[in-house]
C-alpha cells in the first residue's frame, strides 16, 4: 500500500510525507537532526551520508532502508513510522478527510488512466469516480458513539 500511496502523490505532497515520516525517525531515536543517529557500533546516521539524506527530501524519495533500520533498532512499528498509527491511535485519530481525499485522488487517477488505455469506457468515470467516493466517504466516517443513558 505504502509504494502505492507514496508514488500517486505529487511532489508537494511527497516531500511532505517523508519530513513527517524522517521527523518520527528523529523522534524515535531521540535526535534533533538526522545526522545526530548513531547505531550501537557507532555508526552516524546509520551509514548514510549528509548529501543522501538532504536527497531524500529534495527528491523526494522514501528511504526504505533507513526506516527499516530504524524500526528495527528501535523495536518501533513501521505503522507508527510510516502512517503515524501506534497502539493507542488508529486511522481515525489520523485525519480521515485527508485519507479520503488521498484515496479519491488515487481511485479517480486509476480510473483514469484505464480509460485511457482502452479498458473502461471514459464516460463511465465520473459515475464511477462519485460511487467509490460516496462508499468511501461512508466507511471512513467516524460515527458517533451512542451516549450510555444513566
Amino acid at each position: 500500500m505504502a509504494d502505492t500511496y507514496f508514488k500517486n502523490l505529487d511532489d508537494d505532497s511527497k516531500k511532505k510525507y517523508v519530513s513527517q515520516v524522517l521527523e518520527r525517525c528523529k523522534q524515535v531515536w531521540g535526535v534533533d537532526e538526522l545526522h545526530e543517529i548513531e547505531d550501537e557500533n557507532g555508526r552516524r546516521a546509520l551509514g548514510h551520508n549528509a548529501s543522501t539524506m538532504k536527497m531524500w527530501l529534495s527528491r523526494p524519495s522514501m528511504p526504505w532502508d533507513f526506516i527499516l533500520t530504524t524500526a528495527i533498532k528501535k523495536n518501533v512499528s513501521l505503522d507508527y513510522l510510516l502512517l503515524n498509527i501506534n497502539e493507542n491511535t488508529s486511522l481515525e485519530d489520523v485525519r480521515p478527510e485527508e485519507l479520503l481525499e488521498t484515496v479519491n485522488k488515487i481511485v479517480a487517477g486509476s480510473l483514469e488512466e484505464s480509460a485511457d488505455f482502452g479498458i473502461i469506457d471514459p464516460t463511465f468515470v465520473p459515475t464511477i469516480t462519485k460511487k467509490i467516493k460516496t462508499s468511501l466517504e461512508d466507511a471512513l466516517t467516524i460515527k458517533a458513539k451512542p451516549s450510555k443513558s444513566a
